[in-house]
């Protein structure tokens, strides 16, 4: 089956099934990380798929095609967000649309609901669209004009797809409940490449490490959405009853001297506090395989964090939201996790402090959600319930 994905694309996780060419034009583009993306499009092309990838890159001034043998990517520019929005993306739409007439794909499969998506519905082709957030309550915790202008793009998008997939329940009943969809919705989770989980099967075959400091990390950015204040706020009062305690930051805006480390200077909670950044994806993978022995994720909506099913996959023991959107769903309802309030700074310390002092339990809970995450999350089923649905699109429009 030839399939089209309109998606934000960071087209370096592909490098190794690409021609030489393409692989050294990889140099000017920066592309945009998905990483919900990247194992499925993998794992498609593993199955003899023929895969054609259109994605928006603000970093580009014109076009680059890049290829590999079953696999097209065009990396198209994308102008700054205040002229996209002046005319709906017009401009961006136009674009897409052109390219996909090139390729010729049977069926669309866009990712997220808004300017990818809304290029992909103009294209007249069978698409299904992933909603890979909830765009209502994203606008209110962000109270930003650009995701509450993008209110309406999710809405014209989600009223107009042929098909809709969520990632998990708590999505579905979001998009459902306010957005009221004109077509048929499927729950299908993201899902983890098996060498993610063999890391997990490392660490756990060895043991819990021994070596101090205790080493705590998050993966998120700086903002409101990802509720990283709460987090430094926290640390310091753990970090005061452990001084050996390490808090390791993962993320834009979190990097040495950035916005993060500022805001945390400023507060006097930079102390154990180390300030990575924006990191490659396989390093934060390799941290949580050989040094991490506490994932906080203090984000305030999920739709299906990736960052904690890969930290689960690791083997690592996971901290996350009981009221942050389908994060107890993912954790099992606590089964898989620990559950707290995080926007309330002194449960999430109590939560920290929980998981240092019973090290020990923390083994037992590690191989539970190592369990849970290869039975529910993996690539291969993932990606076998999204090609049935864009095989009944291509099916229905025949």
């Amino acid at each position: 089956m030839k399939i089209g994905l309109v998606s934000p694309f960071l087209p370096h996780d592909l490098a190794d099934l690409l021609d030489a060419r393409s692989r050294g034009d990889l140099l000017h583009i920066q592309g945009v990380a998905a990483p919900s993306v990247s194992p499925m499009v993998r794992e498609w092309h593993r199955r003899g798929h023929e895969i054609s990838i259109f994605s928006l890159d603000q970093s580009l001034s014109s076009p680059h095609h890049l290829q590999g043998e079953r696999l097209s990517i065009h990396m198209l520019p994308k102008r700054r967000n205040r002229e996209c929005l002046l005319d709906c993306y017009r401009a961006e739409c136009r674009l897409i649309r052109a390219a996909v007439e090139r390729e010729s794909p049977v069926v669309l499969h866009a990712q997220w609901t808004y300017e990818h998506a809304l290029a992909a519905l103009k294209c007249n082709l069978p698409t299904a669209v992933t909603c890979h957030d909830s765009p209502l309550r994203c606008a209110w915790i962000q109270k930003h004009w650009h995701m509450t202008y993008h209110l309406f793009i999710a809405w014209k998008v989600i009223r107009n797809a042929d098909r809709l997939i969520c990632v998990s329940p708590y999505t579905a009943q979001h998009i459902q409940k306010y957005f009221k969809p004109r077509c048929p919705v499927n729950i299908i989770p993201n899902g983890l490449m098996p060498n993610v989980f063999l890391r997990g099967q490392r660490r756990l075959s060895i043991g819990l490490r021994k070596e101090n400091p205790f080493t705590i990390c998050s993966v998120g950015c700086w903002g409101g959405l990802k509720n990283i204040t709460t987090l430094l706020k926290a640390f310091a009062i753990a970090h005061n009853m452990h001084r050996s305690t390490k808090l390791v930051l993962f993320g834009r805006g979190l990097g040495p001297g950035e916005a993060g480390e500022q805001w945390a200077i400023r507060r006097q909670l930079h102390r154990g506090v180390v300030f990575k950044g924006n990191t490659q994806r396989n390093v934060i993978l390799d941290f949580l395989e050989t040094e991490a022995d506490l994932m906080a994720h203090p984000s305030l909506n999920e739709a299906h964090g990736m960052v904690l099913i890969e930290a689960m996959a690791c083997g690592v023991p996971v901290i996350g939201g009981s009221q942050s959107g389908a994060v107890p769903w993912t954790l099992d309802e606590g089964r898989c996790g620990f559950l707290c309030d995080v926007r309330d700074e002194m449960l999430l310390a109590q939560t920290i402090l929980k998981a240092i002092n019973q090290s020990g339990e923390n083994r037992v809970l590690a191989e539970r959600s190592w369990l849970s995450v290869q039975n529910r999350f993996s690539i291969a089923s993932s990606a076998s319930a999204n090609e049935n649905v864009l095989r009944e699109l291509v099916a229905a429009n025949s």
